[in-house]
């Protein structure tokens, strides 16, 4: 195995994460193989291991920095409020601060007091540095990712049972709202086709139609109401199964590369 069969299958074993997170280590192993030398490309290889194996540590690491970024901006959060709270609100001029009872002028003694500033140029706008777009993922993209890092780690057999027995309620009730899910849209197209009936038999009978058109509207109504929270909760399920997995992830890597450091 030379170094180009070497990246493209830790690619292909990378192929869960997203496409920024890929190409940055893969970026960063052939800066690895490049500094080594073409003569060392074996001995790197020995000593990075299987792709596989490469891949996992990979993904942990990846999920372990995306939650002590998520961590850090949230706590940065609190902070810039607080700073915006207690800025100074500008003075304004142009205010007539003459003090009525001793014809002493404000403006015009601070004037005289203090040095008059020079003009500046007016500062010219410079066009921001493009920035790298944020590969946006979903929250089933991103909860598939912590539970694979989940599984890249190294468990004892009562974690592993306990958390297949947590991933096995997990997934019934993703299946609860997906039958949800599937309600709503059942509905909507029957409010469509109801609507579409009253509309058809309002040249027959316009009372009965009246009648079928507040159904197909209400049908409609409640197919918008679970499509749009069954969608809605599965969302805030998996952002809050992914922060909650996330934080597993980050303290098991971090007890251990202590482990490892140790020995």
């Amino acid at each position: 195995m030379n170094k180009e069969t070497y990246l493209q299958d830790l690619k292909k074993a990378l192929k869960i994460l997203p496409q920024s997170d890929r190409d940055e280590a893969i970026e960063f192993y052939e800066e690895y193989f490049a500094d080594a030398g073409i003569e060392n490309e074996a001995k790197v290889i020995e000593e990075l291991g299987e792709p596989k194996v490469l891949a996992k540590k990979i993904l942990v690491d990846v999920v372990d920095r995306k939650y002590e970024e998520s961590i850090a901006a949230s706590a940065e959060a609190p902070s810039v409020q607080s700073t915006m709270a207690v800025a100074p609100i500008p003075v304004a001029t142009g205010y007539d601060t003459t003090n009525t009872a001793t014809g002493y002028d404000t403006n015009t003694a601070y004037q005289q007091a203090a040095p008059q500033p020079q003009p500046q140029p007016a500062p010219q706008y410079q066009q921001p540095q493009p920035e790298a777009k944020e590969e946006k993922t979903s929250a089933l993209k991103t909860l598939m990712i912590v539970l694979a890092a989940i599984f890249a780690l190294p468990l004892s057999p009562v974690i592993f049972a306990l958390l297949i027995v947590f991933l096995t309620m997990i997934f019934v009730l993703f299946i609860i709202y997906i039958a949800f899910l599937i309600s709503g849209v059942a509905m909507i197209a029957a409010g469509i086709a109801t609507g579409v009936f009253g509309i058809i038999a309002f040249f027959l009978n316009p009372l009965a139609a009246l009648s079928i058109l507040g159904s197909g509207l209400i049908f409609f109504g409640l197919g918008i109401f679970f499509t749009a929270g069954s969608i809605a909760l599965i969302r805030i399920t998996a952002h809050g199964l992914s922060k909650m997995l996330g934080k597993a992830v980050h303290k098991r890597n971090k007890k251990n590369k202590a482990q490892t450091a140790a020995a």
